[in-house]
């Protein structure tokens, strides 16, 4: 069932938990792990999460493995009334929610019954991909095949370039990959301000246009979503599925994005995203 492959932060009346709920010994070499955006409940993720796995199903050639497989990531971010106003408090909370994810990665062991390493695939929307990046800036082991896709990410440009405080090392053995797009509202109006207010300077977001575009951040998809579209998007889910090698077929619609090392300049804005629970439509996710 899936309420056994749930990993979840809570957040008590004074503070985020110190400890990440979720097994820690999981009996596969290879799990995918989903991880929501700002301002969505546990509901809600849910619902993006079946959403997401259920075109997932489409694609997939190892169907039957990788269901069982998909984890669940959910961590505090849900703050409903007047949410745009509380996303600088979302951006700390989104540090610290990493720094107890890496925690648990570093303590997770994978059970395989071969030889070959184990495999974890991250995916993350919008504020979750700046909690990822800060996991992974904390993450030590060595022994993880680590691949990162990070869907519309709520994240500085300024922060991922070389030398800076979450652009990976050079030996870094992950593989980032990109989707954004310019059509995305909440990324084009708002990330700036809401990076102003979090202290952190207004900026461009990563998930806008794909900058940097350069060394691990220069596999991208321009798609044409707006904020709240990745989970459900066919679209991202066939490039997903590509990119981790278990397409059954390939739409003619697909168009990847070549790898580049040209760097363009772009405008900025504060992450969330909408979305539905049941009859209940809230804004900024």
């Amino acid at each position: 069932m899936q309420e056994d492959k749930i990993i979840t932060i809570r957040e008590n009346i004074y503070a985020i938990k110190e400890k990440v709920d979720g097994k820690t010994e999981i009996p596969y070499r290879e799990i995918i792990i989903l991880v929501h955006g700002y301002n969505v409940s546990e509901e809600g993720a849910t619902v993006a999460y079946k959403k997401f796995e259920k075109n997932f199903s489409k694609y997939s050639s190892q169907l039957s493995k990788l269901n069982k497989a998909i984890y669940w990531f959910m961590w505090p971010s849900d703050k409903l009334f007047l949410s745009p106003l509380f996303y600088f408090q979302a951006v700390k909370k989104a540090k610290i929610c990493g720094e107890r994810f890496a925690e648990y990665l570093n303590k997770l062991n994978l059970i395989s019954t071969n030889n070959q390493p184990p495999s974890i695939t991250l995916i993350g929307h919008s504020l979750g991909c700046r909690l990822l990046l800060e996991a992974l800036k904390k993450t030590i082991k060595t022994n993880l095949k680590l691949e990162i896709f990070l869907m519309a990410p709520a994240v500085p440009v300024s922060i991922v370039k070389p030398d800076k405080p979450l652009n990976p090392s050079i030996s870094s053995t992950e593989k980032y990959r990109i989707l954004h797009s310019r059509k995305d509202g909440v990324l084009n109006k708002f990330f700036g301000i809401g990076q102003a207010m979090a202290g952190e300077g207004f900026d461009e977001a990563v998930g806008l246009k794909g900058n940097p575009n350069t060394g691990v951040w220069s596999n991208t998809k321009e798609t044409t979503y707006d904020h709240s579209d990745y989970w459900g998007g066919e679209e991202s889910v066939e490039w997903i599925a590509s990119q981790l090698g278990i397409l059954k077929t390939v739409s003619r619609n697909l168009k990847l994005q070549r790898p580049t090392t040209a760097f363009e300049g772009r405008e900025l804005t504060i992450a969330s995203e909408s979305r539905e629970i049941k009859t209940r439509e809230i804004p900024w996710r």
